[in-house]
């Protein structure tokens, strides 16, 4: 069962990674932005129509973001589970900035100062959700072991939804 586990957490680790590229790099459309001032793309989503229209706008970017990087901070804090909270919310800003570069670099879509905050919050999220796993189960295996299931009862269907789309499209 270890074994199983084990290797079902490395394959959704190495899924997630790479479904994070796709998203990141891949999935562009040719709108190329750039946004240097925090908070200033965050405000323009929530007031698209005084906030009344556009929700699917607002969710894509604002949740999108969020949501994309949880698992991040929940990775990274278990490979580095000694650590500070600090020390792993900045590695996943290095990461967020990382990525925003290459995508300032290489003209794929939008640099976003907001992305990076909003990453940076996502990862706050799985940091946090880490530390509330790691003082209730108070076992790194059991810990481990937690967020491989919780990864493949996510992970799986997500994967199938993925190869769905590439064998339509």
């Amino acid at each position: 069962m270890k074994k199983f586990l084990n290797i079902g957490y490395w394959a959704i680790l190495v899924f997630y990674v790479l479904l994070l590229v796709d998203i990141v790099f891949m999935a562009r459309d040719s709108l190329r932005s750039v946004n240097f001032i925090p908070f200033h793309s965050i405000k323009d989503y929530i007031m698209v129509d005084n906030g009344l229209g556009e929700i699917r706008l607002l969710d894509v970017n604002i949740w999108g973001n969020i949501l994309m990087f949880i698992p991040a901070g929940i990775y990274v804090t278990l490979h580095n589970a000694k650590k500070t909270i600090s020390h792993n919310l900045l590695f996943i800003v290095v990461i967020s900035l990382f990525i925003e570069i290459v995508q300032f670099i290489f003209t794929l879509g939008a640099t976003d100062i907001d992305d990076i905050i909003l990453n940076m919050f996502g990862g706050l999220i799985g940091i946090v959700i880490f530390k509330a796993l790691n003082k209730w189960l108070k076992d790194e295996y059991k810990v481990k072991r937690t967020i491989t299931v919780l990864s493949l009862v996510i992970g799986l269907p997500i994967v199938a939804l993925t190869v769905l789309l590439i064998i339509v499209n």
